[in-house]
């Protein structure tokens, strides 16, 4: 373990010990007050939060399967830390390259910026607002331009972060970190599949939503930076610009975003790879909407046993890493 990971591991092990405090401390009414903030609307399911709250078994349930989520997250993080970084090619960038690349994210940010959520209607014909072709033409704009980049500026296949090594063994890691991501988000348990609406949107829209961004920002963005400049400030660069211009709803969800893009930016460093990012963004999502509103039949006979099934088998390969 490099430097950069070992200050990494010790700023990950208090912000996981820090939140799980947080979790079991914070008032009831004080987790509703900063997902909604976060949020920035009630649940669509025509709901309330507090009725999710008695789906998953009540407010100690709740918050014993955040804390799941968090530990589950806890211990795939040695195994991710663990990895080599892949060598990087080096390039040289222009100016007009870099540049292009901060007008192509300014232009999409103010178009993402007047969309806003007119491109969402939950009594439209499978949720599609007034302005859905706009958004979704503008996302595959910003998903294709850095195949227009490519022809402009004469980059190498091998400058893009488009690695498939190891991809089998590393989307399982990101899938397992999804799955924990989801549990922790039973916090603010907004949406869920209760209808056939909303799994066109998670499995579709989102699907093009996180394509488009991971594409710009992680395929391209994040080896343009890293041919330039230092890596913590290629990351600063490219997560702050992924958290405003992702499709948002109020400034904490901009903030959830940029420390999001903090991760996905690690990940694409030590694998030289977009996909590990996108895979754990879109699985993320479907755990997000899949794990809470079943009612706690489900929460405890289902959710809880594969959850703790998951720990402990996190905690076996960590204990087996180590004897090896």
């Amino acid at each position: 373990m490099n430097k950069d990971d070992k200050i990494l591991t010790y700023l990950l092990v208090g912000l996981i010990i820090s939140l799980i405090i947080l979790i079991l401390v914070l008032p009831l009414t004080l987790l509703e007050f900063l997902s909604l903030e976060v949020v920035g609307e009630p649940p669509i399911n025509g709901r309330t939060w507090m009725e999710g709250v008695h789906e998953l078994g009540g407010e100690i349930s709740m918050r014993f399967l955040a804390i799941l989520g968090i530990l589950i997250i806890a211990f795939t993080l040695p195994i991710v830390l663990g990895w080599e970084n892949k060598s990087l090619h080096e390039r040289e960038v222009e100016k007009k390259e870099i540049i292009m690349f901060f007008i192509i994210a300014a232009v999409f940010f103010i178009v993402n910026l007047v969309i806003g959520y007119h491109w969402w209607d939950p009594e439209g014909f499978l949720g599609m607002g007034p302005l859905f072709l706009p958004s979704i033409l503008s996302l595959f704009l910003l998903g294709l331009s850095p195949l227009l980049l490519q022809k402009i500026f004469h980059f190498r296949k091998e400058d893009l972060a488009t690695s498939t090594d190891n991809i089998k063994e590393i989307s399982i890691f990101m899938i397992i970190i999804a799955f924990g991501y989801g549990l922790i988000s039973c916090l603010w348990h907004c949406c869920s599949f209760f209808e056939p609406k909303m799994y066109f949107f998670f499995f579709i829209i989102k699907l093009v939503q996180l394509w488009a961004m991971c594409t710009f920002f992680f395929k391209y963005g994040l080896k343009l930076f890293l041919s330039k400049i230092k890596p913590i400030y290629a990351y600063a660069i490219v997560s702050m610009l992924f958290g405003l211009c992702y499709p948002w709803h109020t400034w904490g969800f901009v903030l959830t975003f940029i420390i999001f893009g903090f991760l996905l930016c690690y990940l694409t460093r030590k694998t030289d790879s977009y996909l590990p990012g996108l895979i754990l963004l879109y699985f993320a999502y479907i755990f997000h909407a899949g794990l809470p509103w079943h009612g706690a039949l489900v929460t405890f006979s289902v959710v809880y046993p594969i959850s703790i099934g998951v720990l402990l088998s996190l905690i076996y390969l960590n204990i087996l890493k180590k004897k090896n």
